[in-house]
């Protein structure tokens, strides 16, 4: 079948460095092996979904570990492709439109990295098509082209899964760090366009994002923080109140105490004069 020229399942010591004849994809189902593609070494391991392209050689770096076990497939690719190409289309069964695959090609050849944790889906699919190939049933080349249909677009949600997790990743980060620095600039005049600016962020993410590390809105972070330090300042000197809240960034005294309440029960006063001996 030219839609899908080679496919197969098991295990192998070592796979000597190698081209395929097609996008390939590897179910890797139990153990762990350390793969290349085009010299850069990946780590796959049980539960990952892996794949190369016609033109990338690639194979393991040492004797596989004992134990593992894979299912992989070949799918069929438009056209002499034993040179690199960014844009490339499938074999017309598989019944991938030409705008589909300059989008699916456009992800594959500008990804990073090869090997991605496969979804339920993936996992389900793989071994499928290997087993209807293996034993052909009625309709089985139709049947074949419609899951291998299915594989390339779940290969997609793989990748963008990941790519989604690490953009989300970095974003946590940055609002993190940020929340660390707020505590020693909690006394500027933030604004919440300032803020998310500062993490990179539109106002609606960073929000999210500081409400799920925090548990507060940003701009009540922001009091809480000031709050903080005007407590601390009232157990450990005697300047006046209202010069306390304007230091820790409180536009007006009214203000302070209206927040100063809201946070600690009781007015400024009356948490001096029960936290100082």
């Amino acid at each position: 079948m030219k839609s899908i020229p080679r496919f197969g399942r098991g295990n192998t010591r070592t796979l000597v460095t190698h081209r395929d004849h097609g996008l390939e994809i590897v179910l890797l189902e139990k153990g762990a092996l350390n793969w290349h593609v085009e010299g850069r070494v990946e780590r796959v391991t049980a539960g990952s979904v892996y794949f190369s392209l016609p033109w990338q050689e690639h194979g393991s770096v040492d004797e596989f570990e004992p134990g593992h076990h894979w299912q992989w497939v070949q799918i069929g690719l438009k056209g002499a492709l034993r040179r690199p190409r960014k844009l490339f289309g499938f074999h017309p069964s598989i019944g991938i439109s030409a705008k589909e695959a300059k989008q699916i090609s456009t992800l594959l050849t500008r990804s990073g990295r090869h090997c991605y944790r496969a979804t339920p889906r993936m996992a389900w699919l793989i071994p499928v098509i290997v087993d209807e190939l293996n034993h052909p049933g009625k309709n089985s080349a139709a049947y074949c082209h419609a899951l291998v249909r299915l594989a390339v677009f779940e290969l997609v949600r793989c990748i963008e899964s990941r790519e989604m997790e690490s953009s989300a990743a970095a974003s946590e980060r940055r609002v993190s760090e940020f929340i660390t620095a707020l505590r020693e600039r909690c006394d500027d005049a933030w604004t919440l366009e300032e803020m998310a600016a500062r993490c990179g962020l539109g106002r609606t993410r960073f929000a999210a994002l500081c409400r799920k590390l925090t548990g507060d809105s940003p701009l009540t972070l922001v009091n809480r923080l000031r709050v903080d330090r005007a407590k601390a300042a009232l157990k450990q000197s005697a300047r006046p109140v209202t010069e306390i809240a304007l230091a820790c960034g409180f536009g007006s005294s009214q203000y302070f105490a209206r927040v100063f309440r809201s946070f600690t029960g009781m007015e400024a006063r009356a948490y001096r004069r029960r936290h100082v001996q």
